[in-house]
């Protein structure tokens, strides 16, 4: 898993849209991620934008992630005279 971590420096995140589903013990947790910065031996800053769910179970009172996933969010082309 260490090897899809992209080695950024001076990262920025953002997390955007969260929405929370709560059923009992169970919540659901989506948003989008957007995390800004360098790569060694680049100059220019990277943008990488995710699709994120994270799904939470409370037990003993606590909450505690279960499973999470991400995907990245592909960039959009744009067509000539767009």
């Amino acid at each position: 898993m260490k090897n899809l971590k992209l080695p950024f420096t001076d990262a920025c995140y953002e997390m955007t849209e969260p929405k929370v589903q709560r059923h009992g013990d169970v919540a659901l947790l989506t948003f989008h991620l957007v995390n800004y910065g360098k790569l060694p031996n680049r100059s220019e800053s990277v943008l990488a934008r995710w699709n994120s769910t994270e799904i939470s179970c409370r037990s003993d009172g606590k909450w505690k992630i279960i499973h999470s996933h991400w995907s990245y969010i592909r960039p959009e082309v744009k067509q000539q005279g767009s």
